[in-house]
């Protein structure tokens, strides 16, 4: 491993269980009962903040964009899709630009492996890697290099955000095919328990095909960068990166469908103290989201029956950290 990852890894510390205990036993104490998710929410932000009466948070939505298996087959749009969603988020048209900035997040979009170019502007950072991961069926998805420089991108930008005094971040992802990369990852930190997996995956045959898959590409979840550099994808390998460098600067990071809960299944797998700065935020129809939350013992906070990208998801688990500092500041005193 870098040495450079391994001092940000050994640098990620456990929550302030001591604050957080007293968190709970004052807000059990009161004589109004306060909401389960609001209570729970403001004991991990005790915790991390080290206080029982925290700043407001400042908050951002860090959007990383590329697009997948690119050479697997069934690339008909080229990336043009996931370019317009892109072009629409930097002009500030973007749903995700509106619903930030009602809760006061500013939107970060990092093009780590679109097919196609987009201009640099404000907001937008041009971090590229590769255009579009590679097929896993067909060969690594990235070399070594692509991979690590994407995740010290996201190092480098969490590093930043904590610089500029951000406390609570959101993650999304734009790009196509995302879904398929998330399976395969997911699927990995299944392999000693496939008969966990949901029953349609295990029908006619399917879990030992998948068996076989992951013995021949040779994904192991015990060793998480290997597994990201066959599997994986470049804005993945970043959200690993920001999630580490979040934990290690005592940032909470909110995620929401099953790409951004790759990335946190795999920086747990780095580094099991990230649980302590990662919140979840919708829980989703999609079986590999709901797959990711059975492995990670996790419960959402609301339910939806889409899954959305570009970080809708998070933004409404930010907003839910908001109403747990309100409620810490007012009752709390």
């Amino acid at each position: 491993m870098d040495s450079v990852l391994e001092q940000v890894i050994a640098g990620i510390g456990p929550l302030n269980l001591e604050k957080t205990g007293e968190c709970y036993a004052k807000l059990s104490s009161l004589a109004v009962p306060q909401d389960g998710n609001l209570t729970y929410l403001a004991g991990r932000i005790a915790g991390v903040s080290d206080t029982l009466q925290p700043s407001l948070l400042k908050k951002a939505v860090v959007l990383f964009a590329a697009d997948h298996a690119v050479d697997g087959g069934e690339n008909k749009t080229k990336g043009m899709g996931s370019k317009a969603a892109a072009l629409e988020i930097a002009a500030g048209k973007g749903h995700i630009n509106k619903v930030a900035h009602q809760i006061g997040a500013g939107v970060l979009l990092l093009d780590m492996g679109l097919e196609q170019n987009i201009p640099e502007s404000e907001g937008v950072q041009d971090l590229k890697v590769m255009h579009g991961s590679h097929f896993w069926a067909k060969g690594p998805a990235m070399t070594e290099d692509q991979m690590l420089d994407a995740m010290f991108s996201g190092l480098q930008i969490g590093e930043n955000l904590a610089d500029e005094h951000y406390n609570a971040l959101g993650l999304g992802n734009i790009g196509e095919r995302g879904l398929l990369t998330a399976f395969i990852l997911t699927a990995a930190f299944f392999r000693d328990s496939m008969n966990d997996l949901p029953s349609h995956m295990k029908s006619q045959g399917k879990l030992e095909q998948l068996t076989a898959l992951m013995d021949r590409l040779e994904l192991d979840a015990g060793d998480p960068l290997d597994l990201l550099r066959r599997a994986g994808s470049p804005d993945i390998a970043a959200m690993v990166g920001l999630i580490l460098a979040a934990a290690h600067r005592r940032l909470l990071v909110v995620f929401d469908n099953a790409v951004t809960g790759a990335a946190v299944l795999l920086s747990r797998a780095l580094c099991s103290q990230v649980d302590d700065y990662v919140i979840p935020s919708a829980r989703y129809a999609e079986p590999v989201h709901q797959m990711q939350m059975k492995k990670m013992g996790l419960k959402a906070f609301f339910e939806t029956g889409q899954d959305t990208d570009q970080g809708m998801g998070s933004v409404i688990g930010l907003s839910l950290l908001d109403a747990a500092v309100d409620m810490m500041n007012k009752e709390l005193k």
